[in-house]
C-alpha cells in the first residue's frame, strides 16, 4: 500500500479549520487512525479503516443537520434578537393561534366621528365641509394611545409570522361587513368607539365587561364592584381588560382578542401587556382562552406598567 502524504491532508485540514473547525478536527483525527492502522495486519486496518469512516460520515452529517438549523450572524447583537425572537415564537404561537394563520384577519380599530376640531394652526375645522376631508373615512379618527397599541400588536402578529391578510377596518357599518364576524377579529377600543367589542363580550359571555355609559369595568361574578370605584380616580388610573375568545364551529375555530380600556391609556395597557407578556400568558393559559383585567398608572414621570388586577380562565365556546 502505497504511504498516506499525511502532510499534504493536514494540510488541506488546517486551511479547512479557518472556515468549519469541526470538519477539520474530523479529517486531523481521520489520517491518524489510518496512519495507525497501517501497523496491524491488513484484516484488521480495513476494520478499522471502514468504522472511522462510517463514524467520521456520522459527525459531517451532524454538522450539517446542526447547520442547517442554525443562523450566523456577524454581531453578537443580532445573535441575541435571534434568540430572542425564537423564544417567542411559541408562546405566539399558542396564544394568538389563528390571530397568526394563513386566513384573514382583521384588526378592528377604534374611531371617532369628528365634526369638528382644532389644528395646531389654531384653526376651528368642520370637516363635513371641507373636500380637503374626502369621504367619510377621512372624517374619523383614532386616539394615539389606541393606535400606538394596535402597532404594537401588529408587530407582535409580524413576529408571529402574519405577514399577509392582516386588514384595518373601523366599526362603522359602511366599513365593518356581517361576513367578517367568520374571520378572527382584534377589537381595539370599548363600545364608546368600537361598537362590535360589547356585541363580542356581550355574545360570548366575557367575564369582564362593561358599565353601559363604558365608564367603568365589571366584573359580572361581583357586579358591585366597579374598576374605577368612582369618576375622580381615572385622574390617577386607568383600567383595561384583554380578554381573548375562542369560538369553534365544527372543524373552523376564530379567535377574537378584545383589548380595550375605560379611557385610551386603559387600552394602551392591555396592548402592551399583550406585546410584553405573551409568554406570561402563554405560561397562564397556554392556548386557552383567557380574560385579564388590568390598571394602570397616569404618571408620566413613572414607568408605564400594566398591574393584573384580576385574571381568569374561560371555557372554548362551541356553535
Amino acid at each position: 500500500m502505497a504511504p498516506i502524504d499525511t502532510n499534504a491532508v493536514l494540510k488541506d485540514a488546517v486551511k479547512g479549520a479557518s472556515t468549519v473547525p469541526a470538519y477539520a478536527l474530523v479529517i486531523v483525527c481521520l489520517v491518524i487512525v489510518f496512519a495507525v492502522s497501517t501497523q496491524v495486519p491488513f484484516a484488521a486496518m480495513i476494520v478499522v479503516d471502514l468504522t472511522v469512516l462510517i463514524l467520521c460520515g456520522y459527525v459531517i452529517w451532524v454538522i450539517e443537520l446542526r447547520s442547517r438549523r442554525s443562523v450566523a450572524t456577524p454581531l453578537p447583537g443580532q445573535t441575541q434578537r435571534i434568540l430572542e425572537m425564537r423564544d417567542l415564537d411559541i408562546p405566539i404561537q399558542g396564544v394568538l393561534e389563528d390571530l397568526v394563520g394563513e386566513d384573514d384577519v382583521y384588526v378592528v380599530y377604534s374611531s371617532t366621528e369628528q365634526r369638528e376640531f382644532v389644528d395646531q394652526l389654531g384653526n376651528v375645522v368642520r370637516p363635513e365641509g371641507d373636500p380637503a376631508y374626502g369621504g367619510a373615512p377621512e372624517k374619523r379618527a383614532t386616539t394615539i394611545p389606541d393606535a400606538v397599541g394596535a402597532s404594537r400588536l401588529q408587530n407582535l402578529l409580524y413576529l408571529g409570522g402574519k405577514r399577509s391578510r392582516l386588514k384595518s377596518i373601523t366599526s362603522w357599518k359602511d366599513d365593518f361587513k356581517s361576513e367578517y364576524w367568520d374571520s378572527s377579529l382584534i377589537l381595539i377600543g370599548s363600545g364608546k368607539s368600537n361598537a362590535i367589542t360589547p356585541q363580542v363580550l356581550k355574545e360570548f359571555d366575557s367575564p369582564y365587561d362593561f358599565t353601559p355609559n363604558f365608564n367603568a369595568i365589571i366584573d359580572r361574578t361581583e357586579p358591585e364592584i366597579f374598576w374605577p370605584a368612582d369618576g375622580t380616580h381615572l385622574k390617577d388610573v386607568d383600567y383595561g381588560i384583554v380578554v381573548k375568545l375562542k369560538v369553534t364551529h365544527g372543524d373552523r375555530t376564530t379567535v377574537y382578542l378584545v383589548v380595550a380600556g375605560v379611557g385610551p391609556y386603559g387600552t394602551l395597557a392591555g396592548c402592551k401587556f399583550v406585546e410584553r407578556e405573551i409568554q406570561r400568558i402563554h405560561t397562564d393559559f397556554g392556548s386557552e382562552p383567557f380574560a385579564y383585567l388590568l390598571s394602570v398608572t397616569r404618571d408620566s414621570t413613572r414607568s408605564f406598567t400594566p398591574v393584573v388586577e384580576r385574571q381568569r380562565a374561560l371555557p372554548v365556546i362551541r356553535r
